[in-house]
């Protein structure tokens, strides 16, 4: 069974409810659902899970379980050939599939924080912030640049100062995986794997099920 390499991105939460579509997600997810307090936070957590079902059906799987692994990443239970990540934030829900490991960071742009930069960026990656334009958007890049390659690596968030992207291109090449950044209105979302992504399907609230 072959993964369809792809992005799945949503952001009409302004036509979604929760409610119509929790007969549509798994008790597991329920249960997941239920404990988490904030509005924006119950509606990533379905949307996430409808968005991962509409990408695995896409490849041929219409039951699945997830399980978590090394570091807390998810994997698919009786599906070891098939990879996903998730990632959401306050505007936006980003899910990548493939045949190989992936990774995925979706983020709002943010402030330049002081304290990440001394911990986690390198001094060419500060001389990339600050001499910037527009600084909260190199910082947000970078940002996500990192998340998604300890994410397709099951690493910590310990080890986000040991990758250094000095790249300005949207698709390059380094530590032997393929990393793709897309822009999309206040938000940044970046993808490491094996191959190159090429574009993002945006799923509205309709096209959930």
């Amino acid at each position: 069974m072959r993964a369809e390499k792809m992005i799945y991105f949503f952001d009409n939460y302004e036509n979604f409810s929760c409610e119509n579509f929790l007969n549509y997600i798994s008790e597991k997810r329920r249960e997941k659902f239920e404990k988490l307090k904030q509005k924006r936070g119950k509606e990533n957590c379905v949307i996430s899970y409808l968005l991962l079902k509409k990408a695995l059906k896409n490849s041929g799987i219409i039951k699945f379980e997830i399980v978590i692994g090394e570091n807390g990443k998810p994997f698919l239970k009786d599906n070891k050939n098939i990879f996903f990540n998730i990632s959401h934030t306050s505007s936006g829900v980003a899910v990548a599939v493939d045949e190989n490991p992936v990774g995925i960071d979706i983020q709002d742009i943010l402030d330049v924080k002081n304290g990440v930069i001394d911990r986690c960026f390198s001094e060419k990656e500060k001389e990339i912030v600050f001499s910037s334009v527009a600084p909260e958007k190199e910082f947000t890049r970078l940002w996500t640049l990192k998340e998604s390659a300890v994410k397709c690596n099951s690493e910590t968030v310990a080890s986000l100062n040991k990758y250094c992207f000095e790249e300005n291109k949207k698709t390059f090449r380094k530590y032997e995986k393929i990393f793709t950044t897309f822009e999309k209105k206040n938000l940044f979302i970046s993808v490491c794997g094996e191959k190159e992504f090429f574009e993002i399907i945006e799923v509205k609230t309709e096209e959930l099920l």
